[in-house]
Formats: C-alpha cells, structure tokens, sequence
C-alpha cells in the first residue's frame, strides 16, 4: 500500500513539475546519476564557465542564439550543480524581455528557478523507489550523496514527500 501512495504522491503536481520530469525522460535520465546538466545545456547550446564571482547566465557575447551560465569556481560540487540547474531554469523559462525594477516579477522569477533546480536535481519518481533503502532519519543525507546535492537542498524535498504523505493521510510526523 505505501509504494502506491509514494508512486502517486511522486507524480506531477504543478505544470512545472511536469514539464522538467518531460524534460528529463527525454534526455533518458531515468536514475540520479543520469542527471547531467553539462548534457542538457550542451543540447540547448548554453556554455558553462567557471569564474570567480556571481553565478549567473547571460547570452553568449560573440555567438548569436548561444548562451552561458558562469558559476563560482568557489563552490563545492553539490552548490555548483545546484547554480547551474537554477540558472538552466532562467535560460529555459525567462529569456527574452524581462521586467526592469519590477520586484514582484523577479521574485517570481527566482522562486521558479529555485522550484525548477529543485525538480530537475531531485525529481520525486527518483526519490521515492530509493526511500526503502533507508530510514526516516537518514534519509536526507543518502539523498544528497546519491544525488549529489547539498544537505539542504535533500531535506527540502524529503520533507516535501513528507508533507505528501501526511495529507494522504500517512503518519510521519
């Protein structure tokens, strides 16, 4: 009975959601260690550099319809992964006008790709099947070592599915 409800708790619940897990089944990421995020910015022709400063995307300067996504160089692996899925989420969702001094829009904005980095590095249908290999209470951390982000960015989502389940009706508070 749990793997039904952790199965259909793991669906889609927002259009964005589906729309990275669509994403995702089309480049064949099926596993954690399948999510590569230099494989989709190469297919979008975007460019990753390592610079030393603020992440951040940008077109590229000298080739028309190309674009970069520069990350601090001063990150650990988890947070650069973490930077670049978020500004793969701005390419990918914001490019074109975007409002001057409007701070509601960028809010919104942010939060999107802050939503999208979450989806695209810890899709739930991953999460789930990999929850019988642990407990409750180690659970965060086995998900941030399996899908290579940070600590906090695992429990976030393990608390997500939590909350999914609670509202099933799960005890798991």
């Amino acid at each position: 009975m749990l793997a039904a409800v952790l199965q259909e708790i793991c669906e889609p619940k927002t259009w964005l959601e589906s729309r990275v897990y669509l994403l995702l089944h089309h480049f064949g990421m099926e596993q954690p260690e399948q999510i590569d995020l230099h494989r989709l910015c190469t297919a979008y022709d975007i460019d990753i550099l390592e610079i030393s400063g603020r992440s951040r995307a940008h077109a590229h300067p000298t080739v028309t319809n190309r674009y970069i996504i520069a990350v601090d160089e001063r990150l650990e692996s988890a947070e650069k992964r973490v930077k670049i899925a978020h500004e793969l989420g701005h390419l990918l969702l914001h490019v074109g006008i975007q409002p001057h001094n409007c701070e509601w829009m960028i809010d919104w904005q942010e939060s999107q790709a802050n939503h999208f980095a979450e989806h695209l590095l810890l899709p739930l249908y991953m999460v789930s099947p990999l929850l019988a290999d642990c407990n409750r209470y180690n659970a965060p951390a086995y998900l941030a070592q399996r899908f290579e982000v940070p600590l906090s960015l695992a429990r976030s989502r393990f608390d997500r599915i939590l909350a999914r389940l609670h509202a099933k009706g799960f005890p798991v508070f």
